[in-house]
């Protein structure tokens, strides 16, 4: 392991992904740990998400919004599938209510997302009250979301918090700054290349979950993907949540059932 001159020897230099042994990220801090975080977040995801709030702007511009209301939009909701339903629907000439409603639904994904983030991190563990719970959970996104199940592989329980923190707060501010700059840019760029850049985060997710250690998570990608698009003929736009829950469940039941079933049958056999 090589270190720079003038550094502690308890801060290591990353050298990509296998410059640090595992042992090495039980001996940072909490301080360190953010910044291994941002550094994380400055690779790619805030890239991916800065550009799809930038997609974002431009269908909220057209959709009659000012500039306060796309940027509160995002900071409030945070959420693509619910900031693109609230455009759509404040288009349509909904009423307030149908759109809280609706776009309570398209963020009701996160709910799951927050039980689970806040179980790897221990969260009852750091004393936090309540407010500061709920505070640090407004800015989970899936992509936060997804690195701190790889953050959960090297890193101790109690340094997963720090981790969160730092990675969410960078993607979090590239995303408002590409809610700024996307805003501005219609003027600029037609609006059919910045409506395409709204995909660029879901295909950077699709690209690392499916990259994911556990194969029960590649599994539920791949059978709630293919289940979408059979049961959209039957239940039209609820088929993403249905294919969605129904795919989960089985990646589900195969690593906790059938995988297991698999390792004893092998370690019977030798």
């Amino acid at each position: 392991m090589f270190r720079l001159a003038g550094l502690p020897e308890r801060c290591p230099v990353l050298l990509g992904d296998g410059g640090m042994s595992k042992d090495k990220y039980f001996r940072l801090d909490a301080s360190q740990t953010r910044r291994n975080a941002m550094i994380d977040a400055l690779r790619a995801p805030c890239y991916a998400l800065c550009v799809t709030m930038a997609g974002f702007s431009s269908i909220a511009r057209e959709s009659g919004f000012d500039f306060m209301m796309t940027l509160v939009t995002t900071l409030g909701v945070w959420g693509m599938p619910g900031q693109v339903a609230f455009a759509s629907l404040y288009s349509a000439g909904a009423s307030l209510f149908i759109i809280f409603v609706a776009v309570s639904l398209a963020n009701m994904r996160m709910l799951l997302m927050v039980i689970s983030a806040a179980d790897m991190m221990h969260l009852k563990s750091h004393d936090l009250p309540v407010w500061k719970r709920v505070f640090w959970m407004q800015f989970l996104a899936i992509t936060a979301w997804a690195h701190l199940g790889v953050a959960q592989q090297k890193y101790p329980s109690n340094l997963l918090l720090p981790y969160y923190q730092g990675f969410s707060l960078t993607i979090f501010a590239f995303g408002t700054l590409g809610t700024i700059l996307g805003f501005f840019l219609s003027d600029l760029l037609p609006l059919e290349i910045l409506r395409v850049v709204i995909f660029v985060t879901p295909i950077y997710i699709l690209l690392l979950i499916m990259n994911a250690r556990q194969k029960a998570n590649r599994l539920a990608v791949v059978f709630g993907g293919a289940l979408s698009p059979i049961l959209f003929p039957l239940i039209g736009e609820w088929a993403i949540l249905v294919g969605g829950i129904v795919g989960g469940t089985l990646a589900t039941l195969y690593g906790r059932f059938i995988a297991k079933w698999h390792l004893e049958l092998v370690a019977e056999k030798s």
